[in-house]
């Protein structure tokens, strides 16, 4: 089959090759291969740049659970006056979580405190933290003019290793020498990567599948990519959050979210030993459908917990307004506009509040006094200078343990 067309005045013969689609339980991940007078073998996985068809009724079943459940948690976005309030708490717990499956320390409390009121041994997983939050925040702005894309995923790895224990690890740049997951070394590795030497090419092919025009959906094409680049591995460091990223701003450049509400580390992270174990049963046994059907699964989860951890606060917060409007005195327009601050800034001190506020710092204290006396605020410190208030309803909402 093919049709004519014409080129510099002369008719030319173009055969139409139509690709066959890859059926995803048939589809083969890749080889193992040795590399000269070397011990060790690396993975070597196979191009993704298809057009899969899904051959497996559970997933088909799994993946309209799983789309129904994020334009649920899509709607309510829409319908939340004033997400942006939230959405920042929602990118604080998840970058929590996804640097605590790259074996951090830090807890949601510490990353809403101050540098100041960290300690010493703390510094440094605080401030991985404080770069994850920086590159969620600044590839969700990006999005917008930038496609997803290498140039992007290199963009954000420049700003998530700009400092701290990752600033030699080639910041922004892809790996030109061998990784490895796990183990001490290269040699008791559990998962060698490509060589370097197949790493563009392999990130090319990624990207070309990413913006490809085709029947996959994209919820199961986000499956897709995020296994592919764990296994691709393109930096020295920071894959794993940098491929954790990558989820929801796919979902939302491609409208399946209006905002990035949707973070799966919390999932990850419960699923910690199944989540390795379903990845290198792709690459051991070819297993795509077992990952793929995992992964929905996980989108399933996280979208049912996102709702409810949204629902929750709203009615948190409208409780908490009641309590306002209900305590006597004539700061509750004051007490209320520091609420809303509280849900961007979970830790407060009385100076702060004077500066959020432009009140007078005897104001500030009589509005801090007022919501520790109907027990929004609590006090950490007490301290007679310098004191330190924590909105603990609304901690105890975000540290709520992800259902396992």
């Amino acid at each position: 089959m093919g049709f004519l067309i014409s080129l510099y005045g002369k008719k030319v013969k173009y055969k139409i090759i139509q690709e066959c689609a890859v059926k995803i339980s048939k589809f083969q991940s890749g080889k193992f291969q040795s590399i000269y007078a070397h011990d060790y073998q690396y993975f070597l996985p196979e191009s993704i740049d298809h057009n899969f068809e899904i051959d497996n009724g559970d997933l088909q079943v799994q993946l309209e659970k799983s789309t129904r459940l994020l334009g649920e948690l899509n709607a309510m976005a829409r319908m939340v006056p004033n997400i942006n309030l939230f959405i920042i708490s929602f990118i604080n717990n998840e970058a929590t979580l996804s640097s605590k499956i790259e074996g951090t320390q830090t807890e949601l409390d510490d990353v809403f405190k101050a540098e100041g009121d960290i300690s010493v041994e703390k510094k440094d997983d605080w401030l991985e933290v404080q770069l994850y939050i920086d590159t969620i925040n600044e590839s969700i702005k990006k999005i917008d003019k930038l496609p997803i894309s290498v140039r992007l995923a290199k963009q954000m790895h420049k700003t998530l290793l700009s400092s701290g224990r990752g600033k030699n690890k080639m910041p922004g740049e892809i790996r030109t020498s061998q990784n490895w997951i796990g183990g001490t070394n290269i040699n008791n590795a559990s998962f060698i990567p490509p060589h370097q030497f197949f790493v563009p090419e392999l990130m090319s092919d990624l990207e070309q599948f990413l913006h490809k025009r085709n029947s996959v959906p994209d919820i199961i094409k986000i499956a897709i990519i995020h296994y592919q680049f764990e296994t691709i591995h393109p930096f020295l460091d920071g894959n794993g959050r940098i491929g954790r990223i990558l989820i929801p701003l796919y979902l939302v450049n491609k409208g399946l979210l209006s905002k990035p509400l949707l973070y799966m580390s919390a999932f990850f992270e419960a699923n910690k030993e199944n989540y390795y174990k379903k990845l290198m049963d792709v690459r051991l046994k070819n297993n795509f459908s077992d990952w793929i059907l995992f992964f929905l699964k996980g989108v399933e989860q996280t979208a049912s917990h996102s709702i409810e951890t949204l629902v929750a606060i709203l009615e948190m917060k409208d409780n908490l307004t009641q309590k306002i409007h209900n305590k006597p005195g004539n700061r509750s327009s004051n007490n209320l506009r520091l609420l809303d601050e509280l849900f961007k800034t979970p830790f407060i001190q009385v100076n702060q509040v004077k500066e959020k506020l432009c009140v007078s710092p005897t104001t500030a204290k009589y509005i801090v006094d007022d919501l520790v006396e109907i027990e929004i605020l609590q006090e950490l410190t007490h301290n007679k200078r310098n004191r330190l208030f924590a909105f603990q309803p609304y901690l105890s909402l975000l540290n709520k343990p992800f259902p396992v």
